[in-house]
């Protein structure tokens, strides 16, 4: 006959592996980017974490976006994000599309120069809105 203790184990043990008391690497998030006032048309906006690949989102024409992080989840990983936008010109030349000029400031275009973080919480994100300007 087991004791009460191995037969707590027995049936506590499976739920620490198969659920409840992990908490979640990703959430769900959405937002909008503005350039100057109007809501910036085409890009990209990416979330980086401090550690784990970079979530990634296109924007819409109405500047809205959603991120995914690929192969991992949607939304983007928990905690303090950087945040990187970038939005250029794109012409097709003979069948092959090239990037043009870029239509917001470079600084944007970097993690480190951007100047923009987020911070995703586990649950209940406000959308992120982003407000580019020409002059910092």
């Amino acid at each position: 006959m087991l004791s009460r203790t191995a037969c707590l184990l027995i049936v506590v043990t499976p739920s620490l592996f198969f659920g409840g008391c992990s908490e979640p690497n990703y959430a769900p998030v959405t937002g909008q980017v503005y350039y100057n006032g109007k809501p910036l048309a085409k890009g990209v906006v990416m979330f980086q974490p401090s550690n784990g690949q970079p979530a990634r989102g296109t924007i819409q024409t109405d500047g809205t976006f959603k991120l995914e992080t690929p192969g991992e989840a949607e939304g983007a990983r928990i905690g303090l994000n950087q945040v990187r936008i970038s939005s250029r010109e794109t012409h097709a030349d003979a069948g092959e599309i090239a990037l043009g000029r870029m239509l917001i400031p470079e600084r944007y275009n970097d993690f480190v120069t951007s100047g923009l973080t987020a911070e995703v919480k586990p649950a209940d994100n406000d959308r992120f809105v982003f407000r580019l300007q020409d002059k910092p």
